[in-house]
Order: C-alpha cells, then structure tokens, then sequence
C-alpha cells in the first residue's frame, strides 16, 4: 500500500496561481495543509476557495513563514499518527508539481533524509536571490561542514518521523528553514537534493523576503551556531544536487 503523501503550504497574501496549485495537487492524491499567515480581510475569498481543495489554519496577525510551517507541523503531530510523508511547498507558483511528486519519490526511497528541491538559479534570476543563496551556501558549508547548494529552497520533503524536528525548529521567518538545516547537519540527518526547475513569476515580485532585514536573520543564526559544530565536518551527509 502507498503512503499517504501531505503537502504544507504556507501563505501570506498569495497569489491567483495558488489556488491552481491546489487544484492539481489534489488530483494527484495528495492532502493539503494551506497556512493562512494573517493575509487579512482582502484575502479571504482566495482562502474560502482553498478549502475546497485543503484544511486551511489560519491566524489573525501576520508572524512569519517560519511559524506557519511550524503551526501545520503541530497540527500533523496532534492531528495525524502513524507513517506519512510531507512535502512543503510555496504558494506562489513557483514550484512545478512534476517536481514535487519526483522529490516524494526520492523520499521514499530514502526515508531517512531530508530531500531538498534544490533550484540551479539561471543568470536571469533577481539578484536578492542569487546573493543570497551564495552568501548564505558558503556560511552554512563553512559552519556545519555539509554541503547542501540550495540553503534557501522552499521545497523540502521529509517522513513524518521528522517531523518533531520540524516543529521545534526555532524561527518565526525565513531564518526557520536555515534553522532547521542546522539541526539536521547537527544531528547527522543526511540531506540530500534534486535539482528542480526554476519558475520566477514577473520576476518574483510576490515574495515576501525582506533582503536586509531577513538575511541578517539568517547570517546571525549562522554564526550563532558555529559553536555547536565540531571542526572540521566533511560533509559527508550530503549529496550534490542530481
């Protein structure tokens, strides 16, 4: 018998393309958590269209993607037993369901892991992202010693015993995803990636990411970690993007 596949998708004043999303992702069989991160009144319809699709958790106030993973990985511990697997996904259409589908398929096949979709951003890419993901790639590398290509990615999959670590990850924004691949290099988690395709929609002007303010998140839990590692990793828990 298959396993039982959840999609988590956090959002915070989505885009028309989500709902789409949905539509397809739940023709493929599987279950939907959407996370309403405080959009507000102005989003409303788009989240009463979502429940036909998934279970929708919301939230008054805006608090961050970090915590809206978090809330649909407490909900899956109290609301979910047994063997599952999970695939995070952003609502802004930029994640190909083909590519989602495949990453379960790694997953399976190692359940141990932490899969990763990992993007190889083209020249054309906006710059906040390129930079980013260099600056906070070789940071992470130097610090834990595991080479993961795509520290930023969105797209992530995992099996449900995992999922303790997903919720106690701390972080309420984009430093979460950064915390929660610290915690797996710290734990000796492997992490593995497949390269998925990279789809930026009028030139990712939908993202939420705040480039000052989040990347000094980010950096500074880096750095607040170093102390955790001990020197001289190899990377041995990881293998390249495919």
């Amino acid at each position: 018998m298959s396993v039982k596949r959840i999609a988590v998708i956090p959002a915070y004043e989505p885009v028309k393309e989500m709902i789409p999303l949905l539509k397809e992702a739940k023709a493929q069989d599987l279950d939907l958590i959407v996370v309403d991160d405080g959009s507000g009144e102005a989003y409303r319809e788009i989240f009463k269209q979502a429940e036909e699709y998934a279970r929708v958790l919301s939230y008054p106030e805006n608090r961050g993607k970090g915590a809206a993973l978090r809330t649909a990985f407490q909900w899956l511990l109290q609301n979910e037993p047994g063997d599952y697997h999970v695939i995070q996904l952003d609502s802004d259409g930029q994640h190909a369901l083909r590519d989602a589908l495949l990453l379960l398929d790694r997953l399976a096949e190692e359940e141990d892991a932490l899969w990763l979709g990992s993007r190889i951003l083209p020249k054309d890419a906006p710059l906040r992202s390129r930079v980013g993901n260099d600056i906070n790639r070789f940071l992470f590398t130097r610090i834990s010693g595991t080479h993961v290509y795509d520290v930023q990615t969105g797209m992530r999959a995992f099996s449900s015993r995992m999922l303790p670590l997903m919720a106690e990850a701390p972080g309420d924004r984009y430093e979460y995803e950064m915390n929660v691949l610290l915690d797996a290099a710290r734990k000796k988690i492997p992490i593995r990636e497949m390269e998925i395709e990279t789809i930026y929609i009028d030139k990712n002007a939908s993202s939420h990411f705040r480039p000052l303010r989040d990347s000094f998140r980010i950096y500074g839990r880096i750095l607040r970690s170093a102390g955790s590692f001990s020197r001289g990793g190899d990377g041995s828990n990881n293998k390249s993007a495919e």
